[in-house]
């Protein structure tokens, strides 16, 4: 396995669908509204093994001060791969200039 992982929002619906559902969320059964939400999302940093996602995290930002990180999610075929800390990783380089990164609670 080759793991790349990119910003690139060159995922497909059905990608991110059965990603979601492969972590039973809920939002998996919404793929339309999903797809759309991640498009108009800040960013969006996606790991793949070839032309599967495997992974995906997403982050609402402020463009200047505050990001949030909404989600961190793995395959579960690929947890223990250190995906999700990778991604983590990308975020925290990508905003290190920003006055705050925070992760936004569940319900």
């Amino acid at each position: 396995m080759n793991i790349y992982y990119t910003e690139e929002k060159r995922f497909i619906q059905d990608q991110v669908q059965q990603l979601f559902l492969s972590v039973h969320w809920i939002s998996g059964q919404y793929p339309q509204r999903l797809y759309n939400a991640l498009m108009h999302s800040s960013t969006v940093i996606t790991a793949w093994d070839d032309e599967r996602l495997v992974g995906l995290a997403r982050v609402l930002d402020d463009s200047e001060m505050l990001a949030y990180i909404h989600y961190v999610l793995v395959d579960p075929a690929y947890k223990g791969q250190g995906i999700a800390g990778h991604m983590i990783e990308r975020i925290k380089e990508k905003y290190k200039d920003y006055l705050y990164i925070e992760l936004m609670p569940e319900e």
